[in-house]
């Protein structure tokens, strides 16, 4: 008898603890990299918090949210597969404390506060922070070291941009600026390279977009 009713409140609870999955559905397959419908309603939200706006979710905002994801999919590969250095877990943390200090004036309360408005949590902020640094250490490692600036670069956007005061002040940020806009421009055309090599699937159609 106890069986019996053992099996009978079981199936009764077994409805309701179906009801309370929720499917996470893929959105895009990129190569061996998925990227799922929850990723991109996330990367809406670390977007919208971090530049201090309400989160778009516009079809518009979805589909560059998408294709963000996309690139950060096939730079993840590269480093796997080329084994370039993450940042470490101390770093990680560091990275955090570094964005509470300057944003929240380390009052860690409010942070919290402030990204559950926005469905969010630390870790995910401090995971997010990790991927752009990781970004950044990419760009450095792989395209950097192959710009070249000369002294004609820069002595013409002196002339084109800056105008007045002292070539010789302006040397270095000149310099830095002009390789940061050329190892960009080199990673846009990397992206756009593996995009062609890769198969692209948009299981969510209505986020495909022309390609880059």
């Amino acid at each position: 008898m106890a069986c019996s009713s053992f099996r009978l409140v079981v199936a009764l609870l077994l409805p309701l603890a179906a009801s309370a999955v929720i499917v996470d559905r893929i959105a895009i397959a990129a190569g061996d990299k998925i990227i799922t419908q929850s990723e991109i309603a996330q990367r809406i939200r670390l977007t919208a918090f971090q530049n201090h706006q309400q989160p778009d979710v516009s079809l518009a905002a979805r589909r560059k949210a998408a294709e963000q994801l996309i690139d950060q999919k096939l730079i993840e590969r590269e480093m796997d597969v080329g084994r370039y250095p993450r940042l470490a877990p101390d770093r990680r943390k560091a990275l955090l404390t570094g964005y509470l200090n300057a944003e929240y004036h380390a009052d860690a309360a409010t942070l919290t506060s402030a990204l559950a408005t926005y469905s969010l949590t630390t870790q995910e902020l401090q995971d997010d922070l990790a991927r752009q640094a990781d970004l950044l250490t990419f760009l450095n490692l792989r395209f950097r070291p192959a710009v070249q600036v000369t002294d004609q670069d820069i002595q013409k956007y002196f002339t084109e941009n800056i105008h007045t005061g002292d070539l010789n002040d302006a040397r270095e940020a000149i310099e830095q600026k002009l390789t940061d806009e050329r190892a960009d421009k080199e990673l846009d055309l990397w992206l756009r390279d593996q995009r062609k090599h890769t198969k692209i699937e948009y299981r969510e159609k209505e986020l495909e977009t022309d390609h880059r």
